[in-house]
């Protein structure tokens, strides 16, 4: 009896292992939501290769992947969307995009879809791709029709070719088969450095200065300058000086006039003084 319990028990051993590595398998095939949180059925897919070869697979009629701007400039926002038309039973999918980091950088965050579900957009371990991994929750159905499988929001940082490509796609339908796809499309984008407006060089030159002007004059004195009256004309008698308008002309004018006032006096002293010595010397001429 023991010998026989002793060639039984390892029997026992084995096949429990084999029946549990069966429950582990599928259930993470059938994992899908697990407190409360969104699964892939991605894993499962790929551990049971054909398991749901029962049922048609995931097809896609066509794949395309487009730029919201062929051109843009350091600095400028570009959005790259991967769409699919066709799409029968596609219950889960995970897309790598690729681009250059030299000309473009991934905004974080800014992956989404159009297919209601769970989703999440990661930046690659390089650097240089995006995965969005996307799947349906529960007991939802399979999605259909023309689908956006991912919006991606990208920043230029450096001038160049910065086509973004779809690389690859895992699909996977409602029974867990999975489904590979490979260079789906490439949007090219050109980026060109922000232009700068040339400016003059500096220069030693005052300029010639006059009103209005931030220039500096030459500042050279001249002999011949002449005041302008408040009436435009020009005052003939000045031969120096840089004042011009009314102001300048009446002090010309209160200097000639002054000036010609003095000469009258002097000269009416003198006449006095003449005058004074004639009478003098009639009354010498009389006395004698």
């Amino acid at each position: 009896m023991d010998r026989a319990v002793g060639t039984r028990a390892p029997q026992r051993g084995a096949a429990g292992r084999l029946a549990a590595r069966r429950v582990v398998a599928r259930r993470v095939v059938a994992r899908r939501v697990v407190a409360g949180a969104a699964t892939l059925t991605l894993t499962g897919a790929t551990l049971l290769g054909g398991a749901g070869a029962a049922s048609a697979a995931t097809t896609v009629g066509s794949y395309t992947v487009t730029a919201s701007a062929p051109a843009v400039e350091v600095g400028d926002t570009v959005s790259v969307t991967v769409a699919a038309t066709g799409v029968s039973d596609l219950f889960a999918y995970e897309l790598t995009v690729g681009f250059d980091p030299e000309v473009l950088e991934y905004v974080d965050g800014s992956g989404t879809t159009d297919i209601p579900g769970f989703h999440e957009a990661t930046l690659g371990p390089d650097g240089s791709s995006v995965v969005l991994t996307q799947t349906r929750l529960g007991t939802s159905p399979a999605a259909e029709g023309d689908l956006t499988l991912a919006t991606l929001d990208f920043v230029a940082v450096g001038a160049g070719d910065g086509g973004v490509t779809a690389e690859r796609a895992t699909l996977v339908d409602a029974a867990t088969q999975a489904t590979e796809v490979t260079g789906l499309g490439t949007a090219p984008i050109t980026v060109t450095a922000v232009a700068v407006e040339p400016t003059d060089p500096p220069t030693d030159d005052p300029g010639t200065g006059g009103p209005g002007t931030d220039e500096p004059g030459t500042g050279e004195p001249t002999d011949d300058a002449t005041l302008v009256d408040s009436d435009g004309g020009s005052d003939p008698w000045s031969t120096g000086g840089t004042g011009s308008g009314s102001l300048a002309s009446t002090g010309a004018t209160v200097g000639l006039a002054a000036g010609a006032a003095f000469l009258a006096l002097l000269v009416g002293v003198g006449l006095v003084l003449a005058a004074r010595r004639h009478r003098a010397r009639q009354s010498e001429g009389d006395a004698a």
